[in-house]
């Protein structure tokens, strides 16, 4: 999904490759959910993403689409998106604790925060979100 943003407001100004260390990790998130909340359409399923929730589930689509994933329209194409719900637009994979209850499994969108994809020609480079998660002492 393309995004018109500056990119020195939202990232520490690197870009990375994909054997770069980053210092991303957050540690296992100690509870916090704060980046499953509020996201609305914007974490987009690819196949895999799919493949594995529904492996992962033991389900089909069409049960996810009852009310787990919803489709949306992004860069003009019809695409799955994780759903999010209730007043604070929480993903609907958190379980009662606030805790990713497909975590082994999650989409590959999850599983790159807090890092984000910078395209340029035909490939990306990955940048550091900088502002979306709030624990201070992340890990390489």
């Amino acid at each position: 999904m393309e995004r018109d943003i500056d990119m020195n407001e939202v990232s520490d100004g690197r870009l990375y490759m994909a054997n770069d260390l980053v210092k991303a990790d957050c540690r296992g998130c100690h509870g916090c959910s704060a980046c499953c909340q509020g996201m609305g359409a914007s974490i987009i399923l690819d196949p895999l993403d799919v493949f594995w929730l529904c492996n992962g589930l033991k389900t089909s689509f069409e049960a996810l689409m009852a009310d787990r994933i919803e489709l949306n329209i992004a860069d003009r194409l019809i695409l799955p998106n994780l759903k999010m719900a209730g007043t604070q637009e929480a993903c609907t994979f958190l379980d009662d604790c606030e805790r990713c209850s497909i975590h082994s499994f999650r989409p590959g969108m999850c599983r790159l925060f807090p890092l984000g994809r910078f395209y340029e020609g035909h490939g990306f480079r990955y940048f550091l979100q900088v502002h979306e998660c709030p624990n201070p002492d992340k890990a390489k």
